[in-house]
Parts: C-alpha cells; sequence; structure tokens
C-alpha cells in the first residue's frame, strides 16, 4: 500500500474519492493517530510517473486543507496494513507532538533566484572572476531573503534555509490565519534586476517536522 501522510483523528476529514492511479483512499487509525493509504502497484511505469506524483500531491493538498498534516514522501510503500502499524505507533509520540505544535500552520516557499548573466569565458582570470561575480550575487541574494525576513515581521514563527544551485530557498512556518497579511507585506519587497523572487504555497509544514520518515 502506497501512504499518503498522518494526522490527528478527525472524523470530519472528506477524503478525495480517487488518488494515485485511480485507488480508493482508506484511513487506518493507529492510537490517536490517522494514516492516508491506498492499494498501490509497485510496478511503477516510469511514463506514469508525473501524473502519479501529481495526484499524490493533490491527496495531500485536500486533506490539508482540513487538517494538519504530516506527509510521505512520493513513493513511500509498505508491505501491509501490520507493518504501517508498527511503524506508526514506534513514533507515535513524535508524530503526535508535532502535529500538535504544527496545528493550524502551514509552509510558505520562497525561491530567491539568481538569473544567468551569460556564459564566461573558460580562463583562469575569467574563472575567477565569475566565482567572485557568483558570491557577490549570493550575497545580494542573501540580503534579499533577509528583507523578506524582515518584512514579514513577527507573522512568520520559524524560518528555514537552503542553499540551491540557481540561489536560495526559504520556508516559512506561518499561521493560517496570519497568511493574508504576511502575503501583503513580503509582496511590497522589491527585487533587484538579476534577481527573482518567487512564493508559493501554503503547503504542509513538513520543512518544520524534525521526526523523520526512515
Amino acid at each position: 500500500m502506497l501512504a499518503y501522510c498522518i494526522a490527528e483523528q478527525q472524523s470530519q476529514i472528506r477524503l478525495p474519492p480517487r488518488g494515485v492511479e485511480g485507488a480508493r483512499i482508506e484511513g487506518i487509525d493507529v492510537g490517536m493517530l490517522r494514516c492516508f493509504v491506498s492499494d498501490f502497484d509497485a510496478r511503477m511505469h516510469q511514463g506514469h510517473f508525473p501524473e502519479m506524483v501529481k495526484d499524490f500531491s493533490q491527496v495531500l493538498q485536500r486533506i490539508f486543507e482540513q487538517a494538519s498534516i504530516i506527509p510521505f514522501r512520493f513513493p513511500t510503500v509498505v508491505e501491509s496494513e501490520e507493518v504501517l502499524r508498527q511503524f506508526v505507533e514506534g513514533r507515535s509520540v513524535d508524530y503526535r507532538s508535532a502535529l500538535h505544535q504544527l496545528r493550524n500552520k502551514v509552509q510558505m516557499d520562497l525561491r530567491v533566484t539568481l538569473e544567468s548573466g551569460g556564459t564566461p569565458e573558460y580562463s583562469m582570470q575569467s574563472g575567477r572572476s565569475y566565482l567572485e561575480h557568483r558570491r557577490a550575487r549570493y550575497q545580494e541574494a542573501q540580503s534579499i531573503l533577509k528583507e523578506f525576513r524582515r518584512a514579514s515581521d513577527s507573522l512568520a514563527e520559524k524560518w528555514v534555509q537552503h542553499d540551491t544551485p540557481s540561489g536560495i530557498r526559504g520556508f516559512a512556518l506561518v499561521d493560517r490565519s496570519s497568511l493574508p497579511v504576511f502575503l501583503e507585506k513580503i509582496g511590497r519587497v522589491p527585487t533587484p534586476a538579476g534577481i527573482s523572487a518567487r512564493i508559493t504555497g501554503p503547503w504542509p509544514p513538513s520543512e518544520f517536522v524534525e521526526t523523520a520518515h526512515e
């Protein structure tokens, strides 16, 4: 079976009619937690992979609209319901704590990208100049991210950031009720020429879950 996510038990959660590969989604209760799964054919067709990822994400978003969740990565496949129960039971204390802390929280993703400025000549001097230019641009991207963090003020409870080959990716933990004001404030932050900033969400706050799915 394919595992989608873990949530607190809430009988009012309305599940999508179908999940990945059109399979019916079911909830398996483990103590005070509920894990959402569906049957899955392990013989994955590579050509169907993008569509399956899209369906998986849509299921997560539908459930996340109604409750806090801890998502699994796609595809997390377990042999049986018993194996899944043992897995969740062994981490139930951590999962319950994480879900309690993240209740009514969402994650907003901010990508600060350094736009390409052309291909340098591959000589020692031009290579050194290129690296210096990239370093300066990266510092500029860092300063832009700091401006976004400053603009969000206390509306973002936490920030996490990761370097990427093209810039920086930041993640903000925001209360659902504060999201409109958060978006309004960071929407006022200007970005200089040669740097783009794109924010997406709301997403499940997976970057702020310390419990790992092993």
